[in-house]
């Protein structure tokens, strides 16, 4: 398989984009791979601007994100994540009754998207709807066994497509079907299982129109990554690398400073062995990392959830109590046992590690590994781990375990929920960039986890980016405190411009009692990338004139309803814009932008929503929500209110003080669209720090 040459995002505040500009073997643009996602946006300079020139950082997409897993930390510009999902968006727990459609020989439709894309996750209860159909860019249907997926050493072509640990099976995840290799597409994607299929969810990005992207075909997955992902029982960190070492007691109450760095740099491993007696005391204990003179630390959470493993530090007797790609926990079962933390960690001046813990503890080994990093420090964030304890979940509303303004990403969880069980019906809800609408809905706790069916009662797995390694039923004498999984986002990390806000579902209606613990693993910067430029309310005439708003042959109509998703949903009233011609209107821009997003809110309740978008009267791609939200919540509130993003390409904005945006409804080749609705439209400009 030819190795993917690296390609770079380079967006220049007086320059348009110039995309599909293949030069050869010039190392700056180069062809895809089956897995890997990247992008090009070339500087052209026009000496008639007064802008000054602005550069944002590589964006690593797909696959490219492992390769390139040192930049973890570089924010990304210019692309949204989305997700689909199974869950009622009535906020109930029957995660079952939201498909998009259901076509005339009963297959069922999971995913359909708008592109150009690349899909980073697919999960599938166990086998449920196998054999799944993958139809990208209106192409034949690709069909995907349940067989095809979770084979260490592949043998069928698509097998070899979708290897271990980029799929697993049900026996691996202990309930799950998932694919997480990178899917690439340029027009369209459709995934359909054969049957209904309950607790399906996928992760996707959506790309401005004109990103150059080849569509995915069924090739061997790249031996690289599969190398770099199944380095699960030894450090994937160069050993050149410089580093520190040590040995400390730990006095009780009393925080001690293993370290202190100077920068640029950037911490690429933290390792400790403990004697094995005091495993469980060590791993309640805290760590803190200030980053660059802070005087709260970014890093405040104990080591066993930065490690991992969030319940009962033990060491179980055929594996590693966790054997992920970022982190380890494992020992000799009788003398020592060692934690081991992989996460690249950026700083510019300083950075001081500290260790607190409740009781004193003894012989404490550490080592610290490190590098220079000299990138721009606009470019990235620091790494950040929150720890938040919920004693008594409120009945009725989701738990918030983040919330945080600025620009970044979300790289990992770990979250203790006590024992599995109905807790486990609890579905995760992540709103990105004020958006009332959680970009990413999840059909429940265990399937964040990569599991499925409460880990098939309880099983224990560990595996490179998720699992339970710990649970409430710890074999007698060891450790117990609860259980606990984690998730590892790295292709599939979710980036944020504005803000970060990650709840939770205690229960499948937020009805459960049990305490929750967690850790949010995220990089990020205070600046906010993301500038609200301008927003349009069509149904009132002041903003109307103002924005040069048409739509000839618009009908308006008042909507009292709840957004979607949560099990409880305040009620909201506005008027809607709903028509099946054209729209066009006039929005403000920050001319220092690199690209934006034009957000739409809209009534969902009316189906499969689709419109051609043009800038200026250049055509800027195909907005398209698929689906509807029609049953009454459990509040007996109608869910009809959305938040949904739609890139726009850098070409069509950078250096613009204003566009006019052309909507036109897409409905008569496809008698499933029904109208093009919206109650406001809102313009946020990507602007680099």
């Amino acid at each position: 398989m030819k190795a993917l040459k690296n390609v770079y995002v380079r967006f220049i505040g007086l320059a348009l984009l110039l995309s599909l500009l293949l030069l050869g073997d010039t190392p700056a643009l180069a062809s895809f791979t089956p897995g890997p996602l990247t992008l090009l946006l070339c500087p052209v300079l026009f000496a008639t601007r007064s802008i000054p020139a602005q550069v944002a950082p590589p964006l690593y997409l797909g696959l490219d994100a492992y390769r390139h897993w040192d930049k973890l930390a570089y924010l990304e510009l210019g692309d949204r994540v989305e997700g689909e999902a199974t869950a009622d968006p009535a906020g109930s727990n029957q995660d079952s009754l939201h498909i998009l459609r259901v076509l005339p020989d009963g297959r069922h439709v999971l995913l359909d998207q708008a592109g150009p894309g690349v899909v980073t996750f697919l999960r599938m209860q166990e086998r449920s709807g196998a054999p799944w159909q993958l139809v990208l860019d209106g192409g034949a249907p690709l069909t995907v066994r349940a067989d095809d997926l979770g084979q260490a050493q592949p043998t069928s072509a698509l097998a070899q497509a979708f290897p271990y640990p980029l799929s697993l099976d049900p026996q691996e995840s202990q309930g799950s079907s998932l694919l997480m290799t990178a899917i690439p597409f340029q027009h369209s994607i459709t995934w359909i299982a054969q049957a209904n299929s309950a607790n399906f969810y996928a992760l996707y990005r959506k790309l401005p129109y004109g990103t150059p992207v080849q569509t995915w075909t069924a090739r061997p997955a790249p031996a690289d990554v599969l190398s770099l992902l199944r380095c699960v029982n030894s450090n994937p960190v160069p050993q050149t690398l410089a580093g520190r070492q040590g040995i400390l007691n730990l006095n009780g109450g009393v925080p001690t400073e293993l370290t202190a760095l100077t920068g640029p740099s950037q911490i690429r491993s933290l390792d400790f062995r403990v004697p094995f007696a005091e495993m469980a005391a060590f791993g309640n204990a805290r760590l803190r990392i200030y980053w660059d003179g802070e005087s709260s630390p970014s890093v405040d959470t104990p080591v066993k959830f930065l490690a991992g493993d969030g319940a009962g530090v033990y060491q179980p007797a055929q594996r590693p109590l966790v054997a992920s790609w970022l982190a380890h926990i494992g020992g000799d079962g009788r003398s020592f046992m060692d934690f081991a933390i992989s996460w690249p960690m950026p700083f510019a001046h300083s950075a001081r590690i500290v260790l607190l813990s409740p009781q004193g503890l003894s012989h404490i080994a550490w080592s610290v590994r490190y590098e220079p990093f000299p990138d721009p420090v606009n470019w990235w964030g620091t790494f950040h781990a929150n720890y938040v304890s919920v004693l008594h979940p409120t009945a009725g509303q989701d738990m918030t375990f983040l919330d945080v303004r600025g620009s970044g990403k979300l790289v990992g969880t770990v979250i203790n929920f006590t024992t599995p069980g109905p807790t486990l019906e609890g579905d995760p809800h992540i709103y990105l960039d004020d958006s009332r609408t959680p970009q990413i809905s999840v059909t429940g706790t265990e399937e964040w986890g990569l599991g499925g069916d409460y880990w098939q009662g309880g099983h224990q797995v560990s595996l490179p980016l998720g699992g339970l390694p710990s649970s409430s039923d710890n074999p007698p004498g060891t450790d117990h405190d609860g259980a606990a999984l984690y998730r590892f986002l790295i292709a599939d990390s979710i980036p944020f411009n504005r803000r970060l806000l990650v709840r939770w579902e205690h229960g499948g209606e937020d009805q459960a009692t049990l305490p929750y613990r967690a850790s949010v693993f995220w990089y990020g910067t205070p600046v906010q990338t993301a500038q609200l430029s301008d927003t349009l309310w069509p149904a009132q005439a002041a903003s109307r004139t103002a924005h040069a708003y048409r739509a000839p042959g618009a009908q308006e109509f008042s909507l009292t309803a709840g957004y979607e998703d949560t099990v409880t949903s305040p009620l909201s009233r506005a008027t809607v814009i709903s028509t099946t011609g054209s729209t066009s209107f006039r929005m403000a821009l920050n001319p220092r932008n690199v690209g934006t997003f034009l957000r739409r809110t809209f009534d969902s309740c009316v189906a499969n929503q689709r419109a051609d978008v043009f800038v200026d009267g250049r055509f800027a791609g195909t907005w398209y929500d698929a689906g509807a939200s029609t049953r009454p919540g459990v509040d007996g509130h109608l869910r009809c209110w959305r938040d949904e993003d739609f890139p726009l390409p850098a070409s069509l904005t950078t250096g613009k003080r204003a566009v006019t945006i052309s909507l036109r409804f897409v409905g008569t080749s496809n008698p499933h669209n029904t109208a093009w609705t919206a109650t406001n439209y809102q313009m946020y400009c990507f602007v680099i720090p």
